[in-house]
């Protein structure tokens, strides 16, 4: 049975009237919706099914959200969108925070993240075309300043390789020295075979992650920043790889050994160079979280800084 839609006038509107707490909510909204978005780049169309987290801010005089409305105004803009596709996740997300506060007038803040599954068409070592599979992510913020609206948006990526540990192998490098000597090779020997024989390491599954603020009236590739944290690592995973293929990219990851903190370091590099044309304040959270293997615990470093100070550090420290 329908409910008569006439009685809603004759009802409380529960949300407006005064909680019995009147304490302000940070956040308040709707977590893990589902949906199949579209984005154009150029003569491409990527199709994502991303989960999209909503929130505004609740005033202290106000009990509740009007939480229908979020998923409402997420179809609207949707069903908009048919026709005038979307470029750039961010621009979705700042979308959906504009018409947020537009939904909410009691909030002065709003709040959007996407997070989504996203596939890059690569090279795998034999040639092949394989897609690997990545995490995009894009958040945006919306809050009220006086009669303007500030936005802050962000775009990421997280991106799984692996790395090669170079303290260890440094301790192999030895053990394999001391052993040559006591088979009586001569020094200038050892050190040859040495340097032109793979010398094992433990390896660990290391996720990359980059997260980087957008100014308006800039872009990025999503597709740099994956390619930033592949080269950073010691070696990248693959979809697909056969035998002869694994032996290669284990023997050139033994060769470029990090640790963790190296490649978020690399990243960090890389990633000022890329995007110094961006204002100097641009904010930026490059981390590297490794799975380590003959540890029962994981490893994690991490940045959060801007681009001017990363860029200062490099030229005053390299000098």
């Amino acid at each position: 049975m329908s409910y008569p839609i006439e009685l809603l006038d004759r009802v409380t509107d529960i949300q407006t009237i005064k909680p019995k707490i009147p304490v302000k909510l940070t956040r308040v909204g709707v977590k893990n919706l589902k949906l199949n978005l579209q984005i154009t780049s150029g003569k491409d169309t990527l199709s994502l099914i991303p989960m999209i987290d909503l929130f505004v801010d609740l005033p202290s005089d106000k009990r509740g959200v009007h939480l229908s409305r979020d998923p409402e105004l997420m179809h609207e803009i949707l069903l908009e969108e048919m026709d005038t596709k979307t470029n750039r996740v961010e621009d979705f997300c700042e979308n959906i925070a504009h018409r947020l506060l537009d939904k909410h007038t009691y909030s002065n803040r709003a709040e959007v993240r996407l997070k989504s599954d996203y596939i890059t068409i690569n090279k795998s070592p034999q040639g092949k075309t394989s897609q690997e599979p990545c995490k995009i992510l894009a958040s945006v913020t919306a809050v009220r300043k006086n009669s303007n609206i500030v936005v802050n948006r962000t775009v990421g990526v997280s991106v799984v390789g692996f790395t090669a540990c170079p303290c260890t192998q440094n301790l192999l490098q030895a053990l394999a020295e001391d052993r040559l000597r006591k088979l009586e090779y001569e020094e200038a020997d050892v050190k040859k075979i040495v340097k032109n024989m793979p010398l094992a390491t433990h390896t660990q599954r290391t996720t990359g992650t980059i997260i980087m603020q957008v100014p308006k009236g800039f872009s990025l590739d999503v597709e740099d920043l994956v390619e930033i944290i592949g080269a950073s690592m010691s070696g990248q995973t693959h979809a697909v790889l056969k035998r002869p293929s694994e032996a290669s990219v284990v023997i050139d990851a033994h060769e470029k050994t990090r640790f963790t903190e190296d490649v978020v370091r690399e990243m960090l590099k890389t990633l000022a160079k890329k995007y110094s044309n961006f204002p100097s304040d641009t904010r930026i959270i490059v981390q590297a979280h490794s799975l380590e293997s003959v540890h029962k615990h994981d490893i994690m470093a991490e940045r959060v800084s801007t681009l001017e100070e990363i860029l200062n550090e490099i030229n005053t420290n390299s000098s």
